[in-house]
Order: structure tokens, then C-alpha cells, then sequence
């Protein structure tokens, strides 16, 4: 790439946090080694290597003499993600609620996701494991709805009863409502409201309502 600014400046390593310790003039040229999110490593006709940052190689100019195109990573990565990870913060039936998630794409719409948590209530807590399905159907969408259905299973641990209940644990059935929220860069926000169905041995089985808020990265 031709450095076509006045100058190009290089870092020591991907961050305005490295010193600068080498400036490239107008004219001369630089080959491009490696990217980090949005930084570039580059290596100049003297052999020098640095990194400079994606805005400032967006001012070079290719060997046909246009300006450089420099992919930033944003909405398309968002659009096109095969992995998600993330925690989620909320309540289920009055509880509070912590869980982490991991998540796999078979398509930009379709994915599995493997989520791990833990309740705190005032008499009981519980642990829960589930496994479900979400369909994206809008995922270019900066805001994207999705549904998720799925099952699991559901550990609950009584703590102060006035009468001594067992532990035990049920499997559950859930169907939800959520939407996907793009920030920036690999970050997205994520809200959910999920009905659970928990297999009892009972007559009846138990019905309850989780309302979920969480940050998320992609990848």
C-alpha cells in the first residue's frame, strides 16, 4: 500500500497504547503482514514492521493507484457471527437469576445454545442446564427479534422451610421471546422473556415466567 497522507505513524503493537516509533512518508510504500480487530500489521521497504491503525491505512492507496478498502469489523460480522457467548442478569418467578451461555450458528437464522445458571430466592435456590433453539428471522437487522424453544433441567435446593422439603430435581420445557441488539464492534446487548414448563411428579405441572438482560460478544 502507498502511503498517500503526509505521513503514516506505526506502533510497537495494536493499540494507541504502544509508542510510536516509527513514521512512514508520503510516496513510500508498506506491505500489510497480519490483522488484529482493527489494527494492521505492516512492514515498510526498509523492513521496518509496525502496526498501524485501520482509519489511517483507509488513507493508502492500492497498487492501481485507488484508495485502500479497509473491511471494518461491525454489522457484517454481526450479521454473519458462528459463535456467541455471553451472561444474562434477571428473575425467574421472583428469583435472581445469573447464567452464562454459549451458542453455535448453522445459519445467519438458525442456532443451538448450551446455557448454565443459578436462582437465589428467600427459601430455595436452584440450578438449571438447557439446551435450545433460536430463530432469528430478520438477522441483518441491527434490532433482531428472535424466538427460542427448548428444554432442560432443574436442580432446587430448599433452604430455611418450616417443613424439611427434599431436594430434587425436574426436567423443564421453555418457549421464548427475545431480540439481539448490535453495539459495536463484536458487542451486543440482549433482552428475553422465556415461560418455562417444570415437569413435576405432582398432578399439576408448575408453570413459571424468567424476564433475562445481557451483553454478549460475538465471533
Amino acid at each position: 500500500m502507498k502511503v498517500a497522507e503526509a505521513f503514516l505513524d506505526l506502533h510497537t503493537g495494536p493499540g494507541r497504547g504502544y509508542p510510536k516509533t516509527q513514521i512512514v512518508e508520503r510516496g513510500d510504500w508498506v506491505e500489510v503482514m497480519v490483522r488484529r480487530t482493527d489494527w494492521i500489521k505492516v512492514r515498510t521497504k526498509k523492513g521496518f514492521i509496525g502496526w498501524a491503525h485501520q482509519d489511517d491505512m483507509a488513507k493508502t492507496l492500492d497498487p492501481d493507484g485507488e484508495p485502500t478498502q479497509i473491511a471494518t469489523v461491525g454489522e457484517g460480522e454481526f450479521v454473519h457471527r458462528r459463535w456467541e457467548t455471553g451472561f444474562k442478569l434477571g428473575t425467574f418467578s421472583g428469583a435472581r437469576t445469573i447464567d452464562a451461555y454459549l451458542g453455535y450458528y448453522f445459519t445467519d437464522n438458525l442456532s443451538l445454545e448450551a446455557t448454565i445458571g443459578e436462582a437465589f430466592g428467600t427459601s430455595v435456590d436452584f440450578q438449571f442446564l438447557n439446551l435450545s433453539v433460536t430463530h432469528q428471522p430478520w438477522p441483518q437487522w441491527r434490532y433482531s427479534p428472535y424466538i427460542t424453544l427448548g428444554g432442560g433441567a432443574k436442580a432446587t435446593r430448599y433452604s430455611s422451610t418450616e417443613v424439611q422439603l427434599s431436594s430434587r430435581t425436574d426436567q423443564t420445557l421453555h418457549a421464548g421471546l427475545g431480540i439481539r441488539v448490535y453495539l459495536t464492534r463484536q458487542l451486543m446487548a440482549r433482552a428475553e422473556y422465556r415461560n418455562t414448563v417444570i415437569l413435576t411428579d405432582q398432578e399439576q405441572n408448575e408453570e413459571s415466567d424468567e424476564w433475562t438482560i445481557g451483553l454478549s460478544a460475538f465471533f
